[in-house]
């Protein structure tokens, strides 16, 4: 069993480390980009690999920042601590459960390598709004959620391992099981959702990601 106190303090200089974590960022880098043809947190985006980029933006925002991999050792030198999976194959909600069993983090924000524009901003945000709920979540405009942008509480942990248990490898497995705050679009003016949470899956996603962050530059 981790003594989770030396465990934080060796691997989580920048936060606490006494054992009382309050929100930890993770970034799910365990999957194995079968439609993208080649693992995706290498892919070159803004001069560096994608999980670089991705995980400059949340560096020193919360108390700490982890990835979430399927083997120890899959990104080294990325200069952020791994947490790797404890059921190899179960997908993000394993990675989830795996933030909570390694760390004593009270809140887990939760997001993806293949999210190239995720805003650190508005994942503060989502942690303000979730007030006493489990889980705060953004809902789209035709009732779609995004479970991979969102925000977890503890009490999450033994519904989600009970799903796990089950066979079930869905969020939307677990979430009739605690309390969902849903945050609306209007609820969130000023965030350009459509580009904030592009989801890079296939080739053709990452093009468009790489024109977007082009037009960006030439708009500055």
């Amino acid at each position: 069993m981790i003594d989770c106190k030396k465990w934080l303090k060796h691997l989580f200089p920048q936060g606490r480390g006494d054992g009382n974590m309050d929100t930890l960022a993770v970034i799910l880098a365990g999957g194995q980009s079968r439609r993208m043809g080649r693992d995706k947190g290498t892919l070159p985006f803004d001069g560096v690999p994608l999980l670089e980029a991705t995980a400059r933006k949340y560096q020193g925002v919360f108390d700490a920042a982890a990835v979430s991999v399927d083997r120890p050792g899959r990104y080294p030198g990325l200069g952020l601590p791994e947490l790797p999976d404890q059921r190899r194959g179960a997908g993000p909600l394993a990675g989830l459960e795996a933030a909570f069993t390694l760390t004593d983090a009270r809140t887990v924000f939760l997001t993806a390598v293949d999210l190239p524009f995720a805003d650190a901003d508005l994942a503060r945000r989502l942690v303000e709004l979730r007030g006493n709920a489990d889980v705060c979540i953004i809902r789209r405009g035709q009732g779609g959620r995004e479970p991979t942008f969102a925000v977890y509480g503890r009490s999450c942990l033994p519904h989600i391992t009970a799903c796990l248990d089950a066979g079930e490898r869905a969020f939307r497995a677990f979430f009739p099981l605690v309390e969902v705050r849903q945050v609306a679009e209007a609820e969130l003016p000023g965030w350009d959702l459509d580009r904030v949470l592009l989801n890079v899956n296939r080739p053709e996603d990452y093009r468009r990601a790489l024109d977007l962050l082009h037009q960006g530059a030439a708009g500055l």
